[in-house]
């Protein structure tokens, strides 16, 4: 049975209700306690008992949960292949080699060097997020997604990447640096080409 205008609007209004962050994901959610509530009603319930059973199946909150974790690990694993994309590769190792040419130029002491390359790509991430919340993206969930993985996967790195630890197991000061400037360097531009992907796609929908 095929709900109606305004059945639609009523599922619509009671759905705002519930703390769904994400314009994509309500999309979602409607779509599909909708076609729920629609087999309910097939099976001969009215409207009004349908919705409410199907809001519970459901479960919005847990709905909105499950679709972030599948969207962030399915950028993850986008970011691990794309280390197999030539351009993406080309432009890390020169980012690297950029920032690996301007710590020997001025001089930096490699742990302070290392420190401040750590703390920029945070401190990168947060006027990101920023400038994504003052342009209103932060609505789409795939667009956020795009790099906070990037950013969860440096979080996940940082116990590996420990300058004292890498030290303790014989890597030589240079070495680490080189090695942080090209993970850092590859997740920069890997979650700056996700998001521009993800804006993109935005602007043709």
């Amino acid at each position: 049975m095929k709900l109606n205008h305004e059945q639609l609007e009523t599922i619509r209004l009671e759905l705002l209700k519930v703390k769904i962050y994400y314009t994509d994901i309500q999309d979602e959610l409607l779509d599909h306690v909708a076609s729920e509530t629609e087999q309910l009603m097939q099976k001969g319930m009215d409207f009004n008992t349908a919705f409410s059973q199907a809001a519970k199946k459901v479960n919005p909150e847990k709905f909105q949960m499950d679709v972030l974790i599948t969207t962030h690990l399915a950028k993850m694993k986008s970011i691990f292949k794309s280390f197999m994309e030539p351009m993406i590769l080309i432009k890390s190792l020169l980012l690297a080699g950029f920032i690996l040419a301007v710590v020997h130029g001025i001089g930096f002491d490699v742990p302070f060097a290392i420190k401040l390359l750590k703390a920029s790509f945070v401190g990168i991430g947060a006027v990101l997020m920023l400038a994504s919340f003052k342009l209103k993206a932060l609505n789409n969930s795939k667009l956020v997604a795009s790099w906070n993985s990037a950013w969860l996967i440096f979080c996940l790195f940082l116990p590996i990447t420990n300058f004292g630890l890498l030290r303790s197991v014989g890597f030589d000061p240079h070495t680490i640096l080189a090695f942080t400037s090209v993970y850092v360097s590859f997740l920069f531009v890997n979650g700056l080409t996700l998001t521009i992907r993800e804006a993109q796609k935005l602007k043709t929908v």
